[in-house]
């Protein structure tokens, strides 16, 4: 019984509707007409009034075109906008197409791994993700070295340039850049205990960074620079800046003596 009683009631809607449009479309060719009768009796009058003035001098009468009724394609488009006028049915206005409209994109990029010619050679290390707080180096937001490697230099991560990490100097000295697959570029900076041998740290801002991004990796690194034992934020601002432009470390940075 609900649903007869909807189905009714869509039925009646409906019925309105279609009413109300037929007598839009009645409304409109009524308008339309009287407006062809208004502008036909105003030529009229204008033509009366001059011709039965005596001052008027009159000049080569010019046939004046009297307006014709509307053609088919305007009364049918007449009709129609004042049936959806008189309708209660709301009226769809189509989107404008916005001609020419550019789409601007992210500028920020990864990096891109080294050309074949600037790898000096590989090595396979053990790659664990660590943090600058007490679960890694023991000290706190609050220590006066917190944060601070063993170069000097404040601990960063940054995907898009390059990042500190740590290492055994006897294999990768202090200043050493090296590409880290599904990491970036890092720079060695800081050291550490039980980092000896094929061991690297990488650094990540917070541990949930650590075990979402990271773990504990094996991966085979490439070595695109030799450090000569240091590592100063000036040598971090400069090599950031120029991966920052060609996406990878120029060849002219990897030519200056560290």
């Amino acid at each position: 019984m609900k649903k007869q009683f909807i189905l009714q009631q869509c039925r009646l809607r409906l019925l309105i509707s279609w009413c109300v449009i037929a007598a839009g479309l009645v409304l409109g060719i009524n308008q339309a007409e009287a407006y062809t009768f208004e502008e036909e009796n105003e030529v009229r009058h204008v033509e009366n009034r001059y011709s039965s003035s005596p001052n008027v001098v009159h000049v080569e009468k010019q046939e004046i075109k009297l307006p014709e009724k509307y053609s088919d394609q305007a009364q049918l488009t007449t009709m129609v906008y004042m049936g959806l006028l008189w309708s209660p049915q709301p009226i769809v206005i189509p989107k404008p197409v916005m001609p020419g409209k550019q789409v601007v994109l992210d500028p920020s990029m990864p990096v891109l791994a080294p050309r074949s010619e600037q790898v000096l050679g590989t090595q396979k290390v053990t790659a664990t993700g660590y943090t600058a707080g007490i679960e890694s180096t023991g000290k706190g937001p609050k220590h006066p070295q917190y944060g601070i490697t063993y170069s000097g230099v404040k601990v960063r991560r940054d995907k898009e340039t390059v990042s500190t990490i740590a290492a055994d100097p006897k294999l990768f000295p202090l200043g050493s850049i090296l590409y880290i697959p599904g990491y970036g570029y890092g720079i060695v900076a800081d050291t550490g205990s039980a980092i000896k041998g094929n061991k690297i740290d990488l650094y990540f801002p917070t541990t949930k960074q650590v075990y979402k991004e990271w773990g504990k990796k094996d991966v085979e690194v490439q070595v695109i620079k030799q450090g000569g034992g240091k590592c100063t934020e000036q040598m971090l601002d400069e090599l950031s800046q120029a991966i920052d432009v060609y996406k990878s470390v120029p060849d002219s940075w990897l030519d200056k003596a560290v």
